[in-house]
């Protein structure tokens, strides 16, 4: 290639003290002050949220289907709290002020908790396909110990695969910014890559909607089938109403990620030499976009409860004051009331209080 077709992919500059070419990407007018907003918004929305959720869910733990959403819900909580600095980093055009520890560490905890948020959905819609497809059939594996076993191994899994990036994560050297390496740095790096997605993409994805494509198949059947009467009409309402949420938990987590993730695969289809600097600079700022919308599940779970369960609502008004309590004891403000629970019935919710 000669020097002037180089020019049309790459831009002139020094890097390590070598003169080579440097694709530079156009700084975007939402970068410095949208993005770092939204991501503002997302952390508060995220850790009020999230703190209430864990809450609400710690006070009667003993229930199966509350160990998969406090485990989500933990996962959101950390992701959230990285937040707060990838937001100040966009704010000074991506230079990262904090280090190179909590470059690696903020990192590692977004690599962990997209795992394991991913692996959870995957794991949550498998115990909806068992419940409404199997039944009884499956009632043994259905348990509050397989649901502990199944998180734990979940969290494993993701530790593993976060780890990496407490190794290869770096501050540039032109800019100061959090970035991995490129795949030139270590043939380790592409492969590691697609690992990741797989394990928060394509393995969750490919089960959802396989127990979501069979679970549609077999009520549209059992419904077609059935006979409308009152009793068994009544039957089913509280298992639509879990299925109902589950199913917008899981939808809601599918459509923040997919863009993101499937933008993350032709990054690396097309992290070639030939690849010109403009097709590089549309990706990446693609996926700028789109990481935006990724980061917003982390805050949309606990909204989704608050609007799609009754007993949610209620439980976590039941909450609140020991919330208000908590946080005036850690952080005494003068003239700080803490608010009385109006009531304290007992809760029928249909997500938090299923089995």
């Amino acid at each position: 290639m000669t020097t002037e077709s180089k020019e049309d992919y790459y831009d002139y500059g020094y890097e390590n003290g070598d003169y080579v070419y440097i694709c530079e990407t156009e700084e975007l007018l939402h970068t410095r002050w949208i993005l770092p907003t939204l991501y503002s918004i997302f952390f508060l929305v995220g850790f009020l949220g999230n703190v209430l959720v864990i809450a609400v869910v710690t006070k009667r733990s003993s229930r199966r289907a509350d160990t998969f959403i406090l485990n989500l819900a933990v996962s959101d909580l950390f992701f959230v709290l990285t937040l707060p600095l990838w937001a100040t980093a966009l704010a000074q055009d991506e230079y990262w002020s904090f280090g190179v520890s909590l470059c690696k560490a903020s990192s590692f905890i977004i690599a962990v908790t997209r795992c394991a948020s991913s692996l959870m959905m995957a794991v949550m819609s498998v115990d909806r396909y068992v419940a409404v497809v199997k039944g009884k059939k499956m009632h043994p594996l259905r348990t509050r110990s397989c649901s502990l076993v199944a998180c734990s191994m979940i969290w494993v899994v993701s530790i593993l695969i976060g780890s990496p990036s407490l190794v290869f994560r770096h501050l540039q050297v032109n800019t100061s910014a959090c970035v991995d390496p490129d795949k030139s740095s270590s043939s380790f790096i592409l492969p590691f890559k697609m690992v990741v997605i797989f394990f928060t993409f394509v393995l969750p994805f490919a089960v959802v909607l396989f127990c979501y494509g069979n679970m549609a198949k077999y009520l549209w059947n059992y419904f077609g089938k059935q006979v409308r009467t009152k009793s068994s009409a009544r039957k089913p309402q509280g298992g639509h109403s879990w299925l109902r949420i589950v199913s917008c938990v899981v939808g809601a987590f599918c459509l923040s990620w997919l863009p993101f993730n499937t933008l993350n695969t032709v990054a690396i289809i097309f992290e070639k030499p030939d690849t010109t600097c403009s097709t590089r600079k549309a990706i990446l700022q693609a996926i700028r976009v789109t990481s935006a919308l990724a980061f917003a599940n982390s805050c949309s779970n606990p909204l989704m409860y608050a609007l799609l369960d009754a007993g949610f609502r209620r439980r976590a008004q039941l909450s609140l004051p020991r919330l208000f309590l908590t946080c005036r004891s850690l952080l005494p403000i003068p003239g700080w009331s803490m608010p009385t629970a109006s009531m304290s019935m007992k809760s029928t919710s249909t997500y938090t209080d299923s089995d």
